[in-house]
């Protein structure tokens, strides 16, 4: 692995679809509940009221969606609103039910929110996850009162995988994700910028060695951390 190469037998079998494998990875979501939880409803992604639903209310939403929402919003990075209807259904997507859910949405009742998000989509599009992740720290410029790194590296990942090329992609880091890191590598990782920085080389080194996007590899850590 020191050499960029993918652990053996990172995946169990042949490595499946993304389109499958990442996109299609969602939940279950109940629309009258989760419009409740935001304190403005301009707070909330209209593609969500398109969802096919069930006789009870229940969407599915998944990657791809939330990815469809981030097309729209990143041409339309001259309101403020749009940035926080895409973390909206970010937050909703990445949250379990119950309080989970409820503390996931906590950071929309900063009133900074919409500006500091609408920069840091502009900021991760243009300069790359580093940068933007600075940025959005704790006491930083763009920084969101209860917004940590594993959610708003799911924004980071969400606005920008993509726009860069050339850099590794933004990609998601949370406790399942420091998880498997730690149990492939055998080293300590955390949830920090420079652990964040290592573990976005590694994801491009280890798809390029697999010939894989890099968050088909993001996936896989996630899976074996949470399987822990």
């Amino acid at each position: 692995m020191a050499d960029g190469t993918a652990p053996p037998g990172l995946f169990d079998g042949a490595i499946p679809p993304r389109e499958e494998y990442v996109l299609r990875q969602g939940f279950d979501r109940e629309l009258t509940y989760c419009k409740g939880l935001f304190p403005d409803v301009r707070m909330w992604p209209p593609e969500l009221n398109q969802l096919p639903a069930t006789s009870d209310g229940t969407i599915h939403l998944d990657r791809k969606v939330i990815f469809e929402i981030s097309q729209r919003v990143v041409a339309e990075l001259d309101n403020p609103w749009p940035a926080a209807q895409l973390h909206a259904a970010i937050a909703l997507w990445g949250a379990r039910k119950g309080r989970m859910r409820k503390r996931a949405v906590k950071p929309f009742a900063d009133e900074n929110l919409p500006a500091h998000l609408t920069a840091a989509i502009k900021l991760v599009r243009n300069e790359g996850p580093k940068s933007a992740y600075a940025a959005l720290r704790r006491h930083k410029p763009l920084w969101v009162r209860g917004l940590g790194p594993a959610y708003f590296t799911k924004l980071l990942y969400f606005a920008g995988y993509g726009a860069k090329p050339s850099m590794p992609q933004p990609l998601i880091m949370d406790n399942f994700v420091v998880k498997g890191l730690t149990a492939l590598t055998k080293q300590p990782w955390e949830e920090s910028q420079s652990d964040y920085m290592r573990y976005l080389d590694l994801a491009r080194e280890w798809a390029n060695d697999l010939d894989v996007e890099s968050d088909v590899i993001e996936r896989r850590i996630f899976q074996i951390g949470q399987s822990l």
